[in-house]
């Protein structure tokens, strides 16, 4: 297939047919798709009010190669964007599938840095090579606005660019998430760990690239750092049940984190038992108080309700807790630990924690009690989980001794009371 330009006259960008790509050496497949991707170009420059431009299919099948016939069309576009108007319009813009030369991105950069408004901005597959993340970083760093920056199957080859991309996640104003898939950091814990000293300051981090036990010592050590950073998602990864240890480790020491999305890795039951602990530890009374209260960290889709309702009951409760931002971690303790009263799996909590509590403070207990039953009325399953409990609480508090209940009452008259048995 030539990638070399036929002599073209042509004044503006018109839809080159698909018999010319053909008449180059393109199968008919990638002549339609060449075709297809210049009617999607003049749709947004024809649309003005257009908030959102993706260019390229999400399919790897379909794969753009560059040609220099598509020069006045890239040029025809970014003009378009850039008019006074529609560059403080466009707020999402992501590129997929595409392979962007140097030619491409010399047109596209200044435009992108112009954009008051761009709040998204995404590459899949662009074979950005060292220029390209070059012409990335300077966007990073001139364009104020960005919230979300999405990479996808782009490394970085020179190393050097690594810590001046994190320099620039870190130096940018509004950026709040770093969505970074297939970067070739899984046999790079240098390059990780350098990134993620750039996303400090980040609200949202995901990453995906079979990143395995070494990755995790890097990831557990950015989490025990306690940046304000609430949402993780390692999803489709290579984190195991013994990773799990060191993830929950770090999770003790993380007052910020809201979520840590494991999904799709090679976690079981055990796994999945470790990070449960961190968030729910019903062992004692101070294992319960030194619970993260925080976060939730789940190796399943929680926003999906098939798959929420499947979640056992406990956790359930649990994650529900942990989530709730209108709770105080006082009122999240409580919580827990009245939840640990009334633990469903059979088991009675020991109440030899509360021996010393004082009398005055068992209404408070009592009503907490009640508190969580009148709460807890989503369906048969809750329910049922209900009437156990209270029946188990029954059992329990007439096995809790409280030295101070009769406190106020003489000798005398516990002997007589004793005697009349």
């Amino acid at each position: 297939m030539s990638t070399q330009p036929l002599r073209r006259s042509r004044r503006l960008a018109t839809i080159i047919p698909v018999s010319d790509w053909i008449s180059i050496g393109y199968s008919e497949d990638d002549a339609k798709l060449m075709n297809q991707i210049q009617q999607d170009m003049k749709h947004y420059i024809d649309n003005e009010d257009k908030a959102t431009i993706v260019l390229g299919e999400e399919s790897s099948n379909s794969r753009y190669q560059h040609n220099d016939w598509m020069i006045p069309h890239w040029k025809e576009l970014f003009k378009a964007l850039q008019l006074r108007g529609r560059a403080d319009k466009l707020e999402t813009f992501y590129i997929r599938h595409i392979h962007l030369p140097v030619s491409v991105l010399d047109i596209m950069v200044p435009a992108l840095q112009s954009m008051n408004n761009l709040k998204k901005l995404g590459f899949k597959c662009t074979d950005l090579g060292n220029d390209g993340w070059q012409r990335l970083i300077s966007v990073l760093k001139r364009n104020s606005s960005l919230h979300e920056l999405y990479i996808n199957g782009d490394n970085i080859d020179d190393v050097s660019f690594t810590s001046i991309f994190s320099e620039a996640l870190k130096e940018h104003p509004t950026l709040e998430q770093l969505i970074y898939y297939n970067g070739g950091l899984n046999n790079n814990a240098t390059a990780l760990r350098v990134i993620l000293e750039g996303c400090t300051r980040l609200n949202h981090v995901e990453l995906t690239d079979n990143l395995g036990s070494e990755a995790v010592e890097v990831l557990a050590d950015f989490i025990s750092g306690n940046h304000p950073t609430a949402y993780i998602f390692l999803k489709h990864n290579k984190i195991t049940d013994s990773d799990t240890i060191l993830l929950a480790s770090a999770l003790y020491k993380n007052t910020n984190l809201l979520q840590l999305g494991l999904r799709d890795n090679y976690i079981t039951e055990e796994g999945e038992r470790t990070l449960f602990n961190v968030i729910f530890d019903p062992t004692s009374m101070d294992s319960i108080v030194e619970s993260n209260h925080r976060c939730v960290p789940h190796i399943c889709n929680i926003t999906n309700q098939t798959i929420w309702s499947q979640i056992p009951s406990l956790e359930r409760e649990v994650f529900k807790i942990n989530l709730d931002d209108d709770m105080s971690i006082q009122q999240k303790i409580r919580k827990n630990v009245i939840l640990a009263l009334c633990r469903q799996d059979g088991e009675l909590f020991d109440l030899s924690h509360l021996n010393g509590l004082p009398l005055q403070l068992m209404p408070r207990v009592l009503g907490m009690i009640q508190e969580h039953s009148l709460s807890r009325t989503e369906g048969f399953a809750e329910i049922q989980l209900e009437k156990d409990a209270l029946s188990r609480l029954f059992h329990t508090l007439r096995g809790w001794e409280l030295p101070l209940l009769f406190e106020n009452l003489s000798p005398g008259k516990r002997k007589r009371r004793k005697t009349r048995r």
